[in-house]
């Protein structure tokens, strides 16, 4: 009776934005829809492509991360459509501290992500997946390349859809995200997702191995957890074509620059923590 319920909901959703529109007259434009979260039973799809996932752990005083960044982008390169990057700065003493007079990049959320997994003891590490690799989670960047080639090949049960729209007038995002089981996921499985905005071409002080670097451009940073860093319910177990949409507005803060702005979601195994899809799209206007 639950699955039954949830298709013909989900049939009468479905219905509801088949109906026709009229085109507004020039100059007007429909209101946003209202925020959205539903559950639903649809038919199964083909499953996406297994993207992964590379948190850089970074610091902005660290000589060698620089070196690490461009690592993770030749992989990237070598991966289209396989990889997503993401940039955190954690509070690890010196090597974090901001430059006089710059924007500090260090967040809570970027320590309470690393804490999920383990403890800095330097800088830079990665962290792909959530999987660990010789015994640690927070990986070197010379085993990089390796754990990302052994998770692409992996299938992901889920498909992951976003949209990103930001509205100048209101100052804020909006998220739309649809999560879709492409394959029977046992009941035993909880899932959790985890939305995260980024920020690109940040401009600012770095150290290289060559000294300051006035002009650095800061790609992929975290800027802002929406959900916890361990990530919030998304289901228990799902049958094929099982459907979750949520819809989000994400307020921008201050120094945010919103035409840099990206959402970043993806999906894990809660007991195991593993990353089973991961996505990201930039704000339009």
């Amino acid at each position: 009776m639950r699955i039954s319920s949830l298709f013909f909901g989900g049939m009468l959703l479905a219905l509801s934005f088949v109906s026709c529109e009229e085109e507004p007259p020039s100059g007007l434009k429909f209101k946003e829809r209202p925020l959205l979260d539903t559950t639903y039973l649809s038919a199964a799809p083909t499953a996406q492509a297994k993207q992964v996932l590379l948190i850089d752990v970074t610091g902005v005083r660290c000589n060698n991360c620089p070196r690490a960044a461009e690592k993770a982008f030749a992989i990237e390169d070598a991966n289209p459509n396989k990889l997503q990057i993401l940039a955190i700065y954690p509070n690890y003493g010196t090597l974090s501290k901001p430059w006089p007079n710059m924007d500090t990049l260090v967040t809570k959320d970027a320590d309470d992500l690393v804490g999920t997994l383990g403890t800095v003891t330097n800088l830079p590490l990665g962290i792909i997946d959530n999987v660990s690799y010789n015994g640690k989670y927070l990986i070197d960047e010379n085993s990089w390349s390796i754990v990302v080639d052994q998770q692409k090949v992996k299938t992901t049960p889920i498909n992951l859809e976003l949209k990103a729209k930001w509205l100048p007038d209101e100052d804020k995002g909006r998220i739309e995200i649809k999560a879709i089981a492409n394959t029977a996921i046992p009941s035993t499985t909880k899932l959790n997702w985890v939305i995260a905005i980024l920020e690109d071409d940040m401009v600012g002080w770095q150290s290289t191995a060559n000294g300051v670097e006035e002009s650095y451009k800061f790609k992929h940073v975290l800027r802002k957890l929406v959900t916890s860093a361990y990530g919030d319910p998304l289901t228990i177990g799902m049958p094929a074509g099982f459907t979750t949409e949520k819809h989000y507005y994400i307020p921008r803060v201050a120094k945010w620059k919103a035409d840099k702005l990206s959402c970043m979601v993806w999906i894990l195994d809660a007991d195991t923590k593993e990353v089973l899809q991961v996505n990201k799209v930039k704000f339009i206007p």
